[in-house]
C-alpha cells in the first residue's frame, strides 16, 4: 500500500482479520444450492430473491460505477451513500481521543458530527469571503495540518460546497494534496460535481496518493431514497483493505443495487444527465429573479442544485414558506451563513411558487 495512506491508518487495521461473510465465500451467479448463510429458502410473492443476502460488493455494479466515473473497478468501494463513507474513513484514520479532522465551514456538518462521535477532535479553518463568494484558506489549511499536537489525519473539502454552492479550483485542491502528502489524507466530497462545469478530479487520483474522492447517486441520479454512494482512490491496496476490514458484512441492500444498476444503464443514464441540465437551467433562471426581491440582499453563485440566499428576515421567510407548504432550509443562525437560507432547485412550477411567496411576503 502507498505510504501516503498506509502510514496514516490506525495501525491495528493493518493486521486486523476482517470478517468473511458467506456472501464472500460463494459465487451467487452460479447454479448452486446455498446452505451456508442460514437464509430462508422460501421466497415470498413479490419479493423474489430477497430471501438471499446480497453480494457485499457486486462486480457488475462496480463496473457500472467505474464506467460512469472514468476509473477502474478496483479503485472503488460502494457504500450506503457518501454519509457511510465518511463514517468508514473516520473510523479507519482517527484514533479516539487522539487524532483530528479538519473542516472548512460553512460546510457539510456530518464531517464534524462523525468525528466527534469517535470521538476525534475537529479543527475548523473557515472559508474566506472574497469578492462575493467563498474561497479556501489554503495557507491556513496547510499550516494547521503541520501544527504540532493537532494530529490532523483527514482534511475534508466539499466541492461544490454545501451549503455555499462554491466550486474550489482543482489546481488549488491539487496543491493542498501535494503540500499535505504524508501528513493527512484529503477527502474531496464531490456530491454535487455533476452540477458544476468544473467536473470531477477523478482523472487526477493517480497523481495524488493521499486523495480520496466521495461520490453519490443521491443528487444527480435522483437516488436519495436508495442510499447508494462510493468512494474512490487510486491506491487499490487501500481499497482492498477497506473492503476486507471496514465494511459491514452485507453493506448494500439488493433493491439499492438493482436501482443503481438501472440508473447507470445506457437507457437511463442519459435521462439523468438531461435532468441535471434542466436543474442547471432553472438555477440560472431563478437566480436573477430572486435578486429582484427587496428582501434578498445577495444570492451567492452556485455550482450545485441549490442556491444560498442572504436576505432580510430570513428566519421569518422560512416560517412563512412552511405555512404555505414550501420547506426551505434555514442557515440564518449558523456561523458564516448569517441571515441566509438555502433553496433547493425544484421544477419550474415549484420554483415559481417560491418566487411568488417572496412577492407575497410581508
Amino acid at each position: 500500500m502507498n505510504p501516503a495512506l498506509k502510514n496514516l491508518l490506525r495501525p491495528h487495521y493493518i493486521d486486523l482479520q476482517g470478517y468473511v461473510s458467506a456472501g464472500m465465500e460463494s459465487d451467487k451467479s452460479a447454479e448452486k444450492i446455498f446452505l451456508n448463510a442460514n437464509e430462508n429458502p422460501y421466497e415470498l410473492p413479490g419479493l423474489e430473491g430477497f430471501n438471499r443476502y446480497p453480494e457485499p460488493q457486486p462486480k457488475s455494479l462496480a463496473a457500472a460505477y467505474a464506467n460512469a466515473y472514468g476509473v477502474k473497478p478496483d479503485q472503488i468501494v460502494m457504500t450506503r451513500g457518501a454519509d457511510e463513507a465518511i463514517v468508514i474513513l473516520t473510523k479507519l484514520f482517527c484514533e479516539p481521543h487522539k487524532d483530528a479532522v479538519l473542516t472548512c465551514p460553512p460546510t457539510f456538518g456530518m464531517y464534524g458530527v462523525d468525528a466527534k462521535a469517535m470521538p476525534a477532535d475537529v479543527l475548523e479553518v473557515p472559508l474566506r469571503k472574497t469578492d462575493g463568494t467563498f474561497t479556501l484558506d489554503q495557507k491556513a489549511i496547510v499550516n494547521a495540518t503541520f501544527t504540532p499536537g493537532q494530529n490532523i489525519k483527514l482534511i475534508y473539502i466539499c466541492s461544490p460546497n454545501n451549503p455555499t454552492g462554491t466550486s474550489f479550483p482543482h489546481d488549488q485542491i491539487a496543491e493542498i494534496c501535494r503540500e499535505t502528502e504524508g501528513q493527512a489524507a484529503v477527502i474531496l466530497d464531490e456530491t454535487y460535481a455533476e452540477f458544476s462545469s468544473q467536473g470531477s478530479m477523478t482523472s487526477s487520483l493517480a497523481d495524488h496518493p493521499n486523495l480520496i474522492i466521495l461520490r453519490t447517486l443521491s443528487k444527480s441520479y435522483a437516488m436519495a431514497g436508495m442510499r447508494m454512494g462510493t468512494f474512490l482512490s487510486a491506491d487499490t491496496d487501500f481499497i482492498a483493505l477497506v473492503k476486507a476490514k471496514a465494511l459491514d458484512a452485507y453493506p448494500l441492500p439488493r433493491a439499492s443495487v438493482e436501482a443503481a444498476l438501472h440508473v447507470l444503464s445506457d437507457d437511463i443514464r442519459p435521462l439523468a444527465k438531461a435532468n441535471v441540465a434542466k436543474l442547471i437551467e432553472e438555477r440560472n433562471r431563478i437566480l436573477p429573479l430572486l435578486q429582484k426581491s427587496h428582501y434578498v440582499k445577495y444570492t451567492y453563485p452556485s455550482d450545485a442544485n441549490f442556491l444560498l440566499v442572504k436576505m432580510n428576515k430570513a428566519e421569518e421567510f422560512v416560517k412563512f414558506a412552511a405555512e404555505n407548504n414550501v420547506i426551505i432550509r434555514d442557515f440564518s443562525t449558523k456561523p458564516g451563513t448569517e441571515n441566509c437560507i438555502r433553496i433547493s432547485i425544484g421544477t419550474p412550477e415549484q420554483n415559481d411558487v417560491v418566487l411568488k411567496l417572496l412577492n407575497d411576503f410581508e
